[in-house]
């Protein structure tokens, strides 16, 4: 058994599949299939079932996997602290709305208290960030969802979901102050794709005004937070997003803002990561100062 299997197989679960795998790794598929079969043969036991229709892991390899992420996880850490390169490289990855709201502020002060980390950040949505720091790709995360991961999600933020609709001549005319939320969705509708944390805040304003969105005239759905923005300010549509990406807007008359009260409820933003001895010098810096900004309500 050696890391590159470990990393073959750890890569394979993730992905659920063996070209997806090798996609990742850079190797071709009959390669990870290789290093796979090999960990079975030592380990004389079945650790994927696979078919045409059908990708299973077994019990036995559910073990292997739990050892195997951590076991790189090891290696990793090993291998920065050794390297000096632990306490000067820091892997964040955010989603949409904290990528613009809340990092930006987040690392300009974290800079000035830790001026020698080499920070890398990647832009995607909550589902994929929380995956990618569940394997151990990425160091922390910060992201407007919660989920079952193996991961710590620290609540450092709240925002509240609005609804907005362009200012536009037809809907300044058509709605005014006290204008029906129901009605307002009647309208062409953007949405998020359904992997973004504003998107499942979305879905439960949905419920909770009792609208399925099958009865929405959905015009566009979106991958990003900014575009989400961008199309209602342009008179595409009407939306739900999160309050922190249209306040300017708001105030620069490009959007008109209703609060949804009883409709919606708090959204919060969590700070994730895997807890426990793997965690790089300079994530535990940055957790830490994110921690006292928290406390401070700083955020």
């Amino acid at each position: 058994m050696d890391f590159r299997q470990l990393e073959a197989f750890v890569a394979t679960v993730d992905h659920q599949s063996f070209s997806g795998a090798a996609e990742a790794m850079y190797l071709s598929q009959p390669t990870i299939s290789s290093h796979i079969h090999s960990l079975e043969r030592e380990l004389h036991a079945q650790l994927i079932r696979r078919t045409t229709k059908r990708f299973e892991v077994t019990q036995e390899g559910q073990l292997l996997y739990e050892y195997a992420v951590a076991m790189l996880r090891l290696q990793q850490k090993a291998f920065h602290e050794l390297s000096n390169a632990g306490t000067r490289d820091l892997h964040i990855g955010v989603s949409s709305v904290p990528g613009r709201c809340i990092l930006p502020p987040v690392l300009a002060g974290y800079h000035t208290v830790a001026p020698e980390v080499s920070i890398h950040i990647t832009h995607a949505q909550s589902m994929d960030v929380i995956q990618k720091v569940e394997a151990g790709t990425l160091d922390v995360g910060i992201v407007g969802m919660k989920t079952e991961a193996r991961c710590l999600f620290e609540p450092i933020a709240t925002d509240e979901m609005v609804l907005v609709i362009p200012t536009t001549p037809y809907y300044q005319s058509k709605y005014g102050p006290d204008a029906s939320v129901k009605a307002i969705l009647r309208e062409p509708v953007i949405l998020r794709t359904g992997e973004s944390g504003t998107q499942r805040e979305a879905d439960a304003v949905l419920e909770s005004l009792k609208i399925n969105e099958k009865e929405l005239n959905v015009v566009a759905r979106v991958n990003d937070a900014e575009a989400q923005r961008s199309y209602v300010v342009q008179g595409l549509g009407v939306s739900v997003v999160s309050y922190r990406m249209v306040q300017e807007q708001e105030r620069q008359g490009k959007l008109r803002v209703f609060h949804l009260g009883s409709f919606t409820q708090p959204r919060k933003f969590y700070l994730i990561f895997q807890e426990g001895p793997y965690l790089p010098k300079a994530a535990e810096t940055f957790i830490r100062y994110l921690r006292e900004l928290h406390q401070k309500q700083a955020l």
